[in-house]
């Protein structure tokens, strides 16, 4: 067993809306939208479409700059009567990882997984990607089914961040859901250790990246709702593409994620919450959190 084993959580560094704070990237006057980070999105399926939707609102919400779509022609037809902002990039299932790494050179950052499906063609693009995209890349969702799939033939990445939930840890580690619920702290280092950076969200979601563990302070139930986690991933994409590190992409993402379903729990309860208006609180806690630095 690791050296986390018998780490509590409550005694791990804290990070909170203090700390979220003083990481906001600049906001200054002569800026432009290629300033604000490019983010490719890839995800989707005629099945389901929604989910990489959310995750480029969250991450058009986020303050990102350009933010693209890589998706089936569904999803993409779905998206663009959402989101005129966003990009459309419609592909065939043969085509996926040409128009991805067509993108890269315009793009800082990925997020692949949101409603992926578990094909054998996602799983070849997850590893394409994963082998061949040189930028940051952020795994969630159905990409993390296809790390679990394709384990020990891929090295890890110091780019990457993965956002499992405990489900999706146990699976990528070969455990039972209910040994990472109960050794949570290990869990998240041993997937740190063998993949890069990871937030395994639940209750008192951690962030573990080269060695360190951090424990988010923001977050409740009011975040357990379908797409919640499709929100959080677009988020975080946004501040790798606008040049934070693994870590800190992640701690500022995840307490922004958590901030907004606070602020959403605080005018509606703890029922009822949709993940788009998740994605479409964060810049109401953005704007808390800048104009608290005034």
């Amino acid at each position: 067993m690791s050296f986390a084993e018998d780490v509590q959580p409550a005694s791990l560094p804290a990070f909170d809306q203090e700390d979220a704070r003083k990481m906001l990237p600049p906001r200054p006057s002569d800026m432009n939208k290629a300033d604000r980070g490019r983010v490719l999105i890839a995800g989707g399926s005629k099945n389901y479409p929604g989910a990489p939707i959310l995750s480029t609102l969250a991450a058009l919400r986020s303050g990102g700059g350009v933010v693209s779509l890589l998706s089936s022609p569904e999803a993409c037809r779905a998206c663009a009567s959402r989101l005129p902002e966003a990009v459309q990039l419609p592909v065939e299932d043969a085509s996926w990882t040409d128009a991805a790494l067509e993108e890269l050179s315009r793009s800082n950052a990925a997020v692949t997984g949101p409603g992926l499906g578990r094909s054998d063609a996602a799983v070849a693009f997850v590893a394409d990607l994963w082998e061949r995209w040189d930028k940051p890349l952020l795994v969630d969702g159905d990409a993390l089914y296809a790390l679990a799939v394709l384990s020990e033939k891929r090295a890890p990445r110091g780019d990457a961040v993965l956002t499992p939930h405990e489900g999706e840890a146990a699976r990528l580690l070969s455990w039972s859901p209910e040994d990472v619920r109960r050794n949570r702290v290990d869990a998240v280092e041993r997937l740190s250790r063998r993949w890069g950076c990871v937030l395994l969200k639940g209750e008192g979601s951690l962030v573990a990246f080269e060695g360190k563990i951090i424990r988010l302070t923001q977050g409740g139930p009011e975040l357990s709702v379908p797409g919640s986690g499709d929100v959080l991933s677009g988020c975080i994409g946004t501040f790798l593409a606008q040049g934070l590190n693994p870590l800190e992409a992640a701690c500022l993402g995840g307490t922004l994620h958590g901030m907004a379903g606070r602020r959403l729990k605080e005018s509606k309860g703890v029922d009822g919450i949709l993940a788009s208006e998740i994605a479409d609180e964060l810049p109401f806690v953005l704007r808390s959190l800048r104009a608290s630095a005034c």
